[in-house]
């Protein structure tokens, strides 16, 4: 297996995103659609793919918020892949690529997400006050990384 690095418009990336988002409907449904803007790939994004064969198995992303901060996005792992960590060392191989003038990476994620809750909390992130559009969202966590 091999990770390369890629953007939001690597079609093996926006292939696993939609896996990931059928899996979210499957679990909450329609309410999912009030994310969809947020979730767009409207600003550039840094997508690292984890290849098994050339066939995509993984993904983890991030884009820059501010001078200062990133936010880590659209993290996915087959189902037949996932409980080896896969998910932990491409956020940790795309935080050791990040330019020194990064501070801060957020994430938001399910409150009821407890397998990704787990992973941000093994890798360091500290649950915050919910920020922006999540503001009053009762659904979600909002999670900080200090570097």
């Amino acid at each position: 297996m091999k990770t390369i690095i890629t953007n939001e418009k690597d079609e093996r990336f926006l292939k696993l995103v939609h896996e990931l988002d059928l899996g979210y409907y499957k679990r909450i449904g329609e309410d999912l659609k009030k994310y969809e803007s947020y979730n767009e790939f409207k600003q550039p994004h840094i997508v690292i793919l984890l290849l098994d064969s050339n066939n995509p198995v993984a993904c983890a992303s991030y884009r820059i918020c501010k001078e200062d901060s990133v936010e880590f996005k659209r993290v996915y792992v087959k189902k037949q892949y996932r409980k080896h960590g896969i998910a932990y060392r491409l956020i940790k191989q795309l935080e050791a690529g990040l330019d020194e003038s990064f501070k801060y990476s957020y994430i938001v994620t399910g409150k009821n997400n407890f397998a990704a809750i787990k992973l941000y909390q093994k890798l360091n992130y500290k649950s915050i006050p919910k920020f922006g559009q999540f503001k009053d969202d009762e659904t979600v966590v909002c999670m900080k990384k200090k570097f």
